[in-house]
């Protein structure tokens, strides 16, 4: 992974930092940086396939993949969130609550919750509209793009497709984005 780090506010960190000042450089150095070590992991025959990572051919991070490609994963511990069946499903976040939580054998642990629009603490079932958003933001992230053709189908919303073709026409004019083999990338 190659990022430039945010410093985001009421955080620790945010507490303490002030710009230009050590450990982070300057926004226009950092983007310097993260220029150069892409041009170095791209002559060391890494392929950027995601805005933050680079990877060689068949070794890109399958836990990323799924994220990215907005597939189902199980996710454990404090606060973690897993997305199965269209729902995302938080877990607590403070200690002794998660202990009772997983004593008292909570649906979305082992077994699917009697309410299939309650599979776990604090789900929240997806609707096609934040599934589509969700599959385009994700998507945008991968050096493969969105593949726009289908998502009419698939998410069932009439005219997506056309709609996104004409939502990124300015960004496309504007060398923002760019489109090929009917698929969406950003620049």
């Amino acid at each position: 992974s190659s990022r430039c780090v945010q410093i985001e506010t009421g955080t620790p960190f945010a507490k303490w930092y002030e710009v230009g000042e050590a450990p982070l450089p300057e926004e226009s150095l950092g983007a310097d940086f993260f220029t150069a070590a892409s041009q170095r992991l791209r002559a060391a025959g890494y392929r950027h396939y995601e805005l933050s990572n680079y990877a060689k051919d068949g070794h890109e991070s399958r836990h990323n993949l799924t994220y990215w490609h907005n597939e189902p994963f199980y996710a454990f511990g404090l606060g973690s969130t897993s997305y199965i069946h269209g729902a995302r499903t938080k877990r607590p976040k403070k200690l002794r609550e998660y202990f009772e939580w997983v004593e008292g054998g909570q649906p979305g642990i082992s077994a699917p919750a009697a309410d299939p629009d309650r599979t776990a603490m604090d789900a929240q079932r997806e609707s096609r509209e934040d599934l589509l958003l969700d599959t385009i933001m994700l998507s945008l992230r991968l050096s493969e793009g969105l593949r726009v053709r289908g998502l009419d189908e698939t998410f069932g919303i009439p005219d997506v497709e056309r709609k996104i073709w004409r939502a990124v026409e300015d960004y496309v004019a504007r060398g923002l984005v760019v489109v090929a083999g009917g698929r969406i990338n950003l620049s």
